[in-house]
């Protein structure tokens, strides 16, 4: 018969060999892999923003576009000029000896753009009175920016003086190397002696707009007989 003694030596030995096989279980078992560094890889990427910068770049575009067309069409408005012709009256003095006349005032689209003593001339104009070349007269004068404009003149589109253009009113200036052309002339008698005055300085000075209104101040060389005169005259009409 088997001792008590021996039963429990045997029984404490089993004891200790499965608390044995337990502890090789656990450290056996591998240790646990940490995840922190899955959800790390593909989450950044997919935040991308492609849309952003294509929306912006064509809202850009369209404002510029309508910008550049607004100054355009502003740019291309052309200012008005004064034009047409008028039945006007100069009253005045010429050499001491006073004077009023009938005269007409035209202003025309530009005569000469090429060939010319100065500037292109926005537009040409000449107040025409009487014909002081072939038959003299007190205050008599063809005066212009261009031979052109003065009916009857011929063919040769002198250019004889400047002229600048502000709204309605139209300033002309004689350019004095044009005055020996004769173009530009006034007497201040009607004598058949009278002397042929040519403007070599002085300015015509009008404003056309539901009417005329305006003044010439100008002085005429008459050669070495007849030296320099002053033609001094309102005009309206």
């Amino acid at each position: 018969m088997i001792s008590n003694r021996k039963i429990f030596a045997a029984l404490t030995t089993g004891l200790l060999l499965l608390a044995g096989c337990g502890d090789a279980r656990q450290v056996a078992s591998p240790a646990p892999v940490s995840t922190t560094d899955t959800p790390t890889t593909t989450a950044a990427p997919e935040t991308t923003t492609e849309t952003t910068p294509t929306s912006t770049s064509e809202t850009t575009t369209e404002e510029t576009t309508t910008e550049e067309e607004t100054t355009t069409s502003e740019t291309t408005e052309a200012p008005r000029t004064p034009s047409g012709s008028y039945d006007v009256t100069i009253s005045g003095s010429v050499s001491g000896t006073s004077f009023r006349r009938s005269a007409t005032l035209r202003i025309v689209e530009t005569i000469s753009s090429t060939g010319t003593t100065n500037d292109v001339n926005p537009v040409d104009v000449c107040l025409v009175s009487g014909n002081p070349a072939g038959r003299p007269q007190p205050g008599a004068i063809w005066f212009g920016s261009n031979s052109g404009c003065v009916p009857g003149a011929g063919a040769a589109h002198l250019d004889l003086a400047t002229v600048e253009v502000d709204g309605d009113t139209v300033t002309v200036e004689p350019v004095e190397n044009m005055a020996a052309t004769g173009g530009n002339v006034f007497t201040s008698s009607s004598s058949i002696a009278a002397c042929p005055f040519f403007p070599v300085s002085g300015r015509l000075r009008v404003t056309a707009g539901g009417g005329v209104s305006g003044s010439i101040e100008v002085t005429g060389y008459g050669g070495a007989f007849c030296g320099n005169t002053v033609y001094n005259a309102t005009i309206s009409g």
